[in-house]
């Protein structure tokens, strides 16, 4: 719809004529509107399970046919398979779409053996068909789920059934939901997300009633599971949020609402927006933790009390005395950082033969050391025993290399002030900068003693010389400390900082017998979720491009919504099946149009009629159009502008859920343009014509989608643009 579109009144159509009335009614007909958007009819129900069959057919049609595990099916069906064999593992995404992909390998058959490695065959034992049916399956309900949010929103029904086909019709859409990927579940969540506010606002009149609370509440669970299956969610609860804080602020701008109603819709807000999302998360995160109870490759992420309580972990059985020399690991509060750790590789550039000692992820040779007395060189004085209570001092010597955990008066190599952590010294050369005094801060297990435990004592360490804490920080050292997270004394000793809280993760002392921490110790669900997602959050951030290298299948933000850049998805080899994720180039460029221009200019226009008093358009016509394009403008706006402030890794399918918000918007700016400028009975005709040539063009383009398995230069008639890769990559010929 044009500026100039606006400029006119609405006349009514042939299809609203039969069934909802127009979207932006005159204000005695505005309550109707709101009424009737949410009614959903046996001509709907007919309409929405059309839409569901041709979904289910463009997204399940040859899904079997590529045999090889392609490109993020080995990682997602690889963390599939942890879910079915129990092993726990580390990732950047929350858990929750990842486990439905491990439901579905369970339902398979699947035994979890296999690792989904890039490129290999499946084996005959694992049935890729169904786990993919399954994904395609939850990735297929955006179509009609997008058909009944344009109908709550107030689209006709040719209209919203347009909407729908512009889903249907995108060759990425469907290529992306035909994998064993996350995004098809990222998909369903967040149109189930979009649905249940359209939902809400529908019976935005009715406040307090069955159907507010119940689709305020779907609502809210629905964010939850999007959040729950990738962070991106957190864009839609964004855009929920928004909206939300708008309409409570109408509410309270309402002189004939009670400070009592008032309280009821804040109260109902906050119960079903915020609580119930942080409860789907919490128990996400519950079941993933119930589910991977075996030690797998990312425990060594995760605190020594959870690894403590993991079957077949080096943490669970072991002795929880500690004493002077006793063999320890120890390990940092601060997530990221991980065990101490130093070898003789590994020096200070500055010709001061000091060792490196900093934190590590992982469990190494080089991570132990011993507890040595103060006083006494003699490591076979072990009777009696003396076990290290509060305020004791002692020192740490590496077994490796011999030398002593110190400090001195040296600054750290990241910043001016404090002091620098090495490992130097050896017996016969002690240092008073080697001496560590305990301080205690409290203990997870049921013994009374004050006195040092494994796993379960939280510790910091004090220099008894200086008076500095032992803090372990995020700061990675340059290659000639391999990257590893400095070590350093901080002057200010009396924080109680993370970075300064210390545990004893493994002990060896053959003086004590092992116990079994479940004993001892049990799950705390809420720190190990934030443990957890802070790990996550380091990952992500380390996902950053190379900008000394091209990779064919990454891209810029820019070039999404003008499919600039599709992307190759698997080998290009001409005997080799080949998938390329390209939308279809008719809607994208059409949204593209609509979302960075058309609509911006609406608004500015909007916006000038106001200061100008103008008539033109009635205030609850102006309402309407802003109560539904703020949710689909507002969505593709949030769902893409944040990828330009991200500097990790990008590719052109993170685009995709932008698009599905896109998508709406183009097909109802496309029906307010019908009703103006087009007789009523030319309306149908046209949305008809709109979805044909977009049926068209994903036809034309689905060799891409379904795979093409024959040279791909008999396709060069598709190479629309020449930054297209179809045939060759242009970037990779400079």
């Amino acid at each position: 719809m044009s500026t100039s579109t606006l400029r006119r009144r609405r006349q009514p159509d042939a299809e609203t004529a039969h069934s909802d009335p127009p979207a932006s009614t005159e204000k005695s007909k505005s309550r109707t509107s709101h009424a009737n958007s949410a009614v959903f009819d046996s001509s709907d129900r007919a309409i929405a399970f059309a839409l569901t069959v041709l979904a289910l057919f463009t997204r399940l049609h040859q899904i079997g046919r590529r045999a090889l595990v392609t490109w993020d099916e080995a990682h997602f069906g690889k963390f599939g398979a942890y879910y079915v064999n129990g092993s726990f593992y580390h990732d950047v995404h929350p858990p929750l779409a990842k486990m439905l992909i491990g439901l579905s390998e369970f339902l398979s058959g699947h035994n979890g053996s296999f690792t989904y490695t890039s490129g290999s065959k499946y084996p005959s034992y694992v049935n890729y068909t169904f786990q993919r049916t399954f994904v395609a399956v939850i990735g297929s309900l955006i179509v009609p789920f997008a058909y009944r949010t344009c109908r709550f929103l107030g689209f006709g029904r040719a209209a919203a059934a347009m909407a729908a086909s512009f889903v249907l019709f995108d060759n990425a859409l469907c290529l992306m939901s035909r994998f064993i990927i996350l995004d098809p579940i990222l998909y369903c969540f967040t149109a189930m997300s979009l649905l249940g506010y359209a939902g809400f606002t529908a019976y935005k009149n009715q406040p307090f009633s069955t159907s507010w609370w119940r689709w305020l509440a779907f609502t809210g669970v629905s964010l939850g599971l999007t959040i729950s299956s990738k962070w991106v969610g957190a864009f839609v609860v964004l855009l929920v949020g928004l909206c939300t804080v708008e309409d409570l602020m109408m509410v309270y701008s309402d002189r004939s609402k009670t400070l009592r109603v008032n309280l009821k819709h804040w109260g109902a807000r906050i119960a079903c927006l915020i609580f119930f999302p942080l409860v789907v998360y919490l128990i996400s995160f519950q079941i993933h933790f119930a589910l991977l109870r075996k030690r797998g490759t990312g425990d060594y992420k995760m605190p020594s009390q959870f690894q403590a309580l993991q079957r077949n972990s080096v943490v669970s059985y072991q002795p929880h005395n500690v004493a002077l020399w006793s063999q320890v690991t120890l390990r940092s509060h601060l997530p990221g950082f991980g065990l101490i750790y130093a070898n003789e590789t590994n020096q200070f550039p500055d010709n001061s033969n000091e060792l490196v000692a900093a934190g590590i992820p992982g469990k190494q040779s080089n991570n132990w050391w011993v507890v040595a007395s103060p006083v006494s060189n003699n490591a076979s004085d072990l009777s009696p025993v003396r076990f290290i209570a509060d305020g004791d001092i002692v020192r740490f010597q590496h077994i490796g290399t011999k030398r002593f955990l110190r400090t001195g008066v040296a600054k750290p190599h990241s910043q001016g002030w404090d002091r620098r952590v090495f490992a130097s010294g050896n017996t016969t050369a002690p240092s008073p900068w080697d001496f560590w005094r305990v301080r205690i801060i409290d203990d997870a297990s049921p013994r009374s003693e004050n006195r040092l435990y494994t796993v379960t004592t939280r510790f910091q360490l004090i220099n008894k010389l200086s008076g500095c804490i032992l803090k372990a920080t995020v700061t990675q050292l340059p290659k000639w400390g391999r990257g590893m997270s400095e070590l350093i004394c901080a002057d200010s000793n009396a924080t109680r900082s993370e970075g300064t809280i210390w545990n004893i993760e493994q002990v060896r002392d053959k003086r004590f017998k092992p116990v079994s921490f479940k004993k001892l110790i049990g799950r705390r669900l809420v720190r190990d979720t934030i443990w957890i997602n802070r790990e996550m959050a380091r990952s992500n951030n380390r996902l950053i491009p190379d900008p000394d290298r091209y990779k064919v299948i990454e891209s810029d933000a820019w070039s999404w919504p003008f499919l600039i850049h599709p992307m190759r998805v698997g080998s290009w080899a001409d005997d080799s099946i080949k998938h390329y994720e390209i939308g279809n180039p008719i809607l994208w460029w059409a949204s593209a149009l609509c979302c960075c221009v058309i609509y911006p200019l609406q608004i500015v226009y909007l916006l000038l009629l106001k200061q100008r008093k103008s008539t033109r358009w009635s205030a609850d016509e102006i309402r309407q159009f802003w109560d539904v394009t703020k949710l689909l403008w507002g969505g593709w706006f949030l769902h893409y502008l944040p990828f330009f402030l991200f500097g990790r890794v990008l590719y052109i399918h993170h685009y995709t859920t932008a698009l599905y918000f896109g998508l709406l918007l183009l097909a109802y700016e496309i029906q307010c343009a019908a009703r103006w400028y087009l007789p009523p009975r030319a309306v149908v005709v046209a949305f008809l014509a709109v979805v044909v040539v977009a049926g068209y063009v994903f036809v034309l383009f689905s060799p891409l989608t379904y795979g093409w398995d024959k040279p791909i230069a008999q396709l060069a008639h598709l190479q629309w643009l020449p930054s297209w890769n179809l045939i060759k990559d242009p970037l990779l010929a400079l």
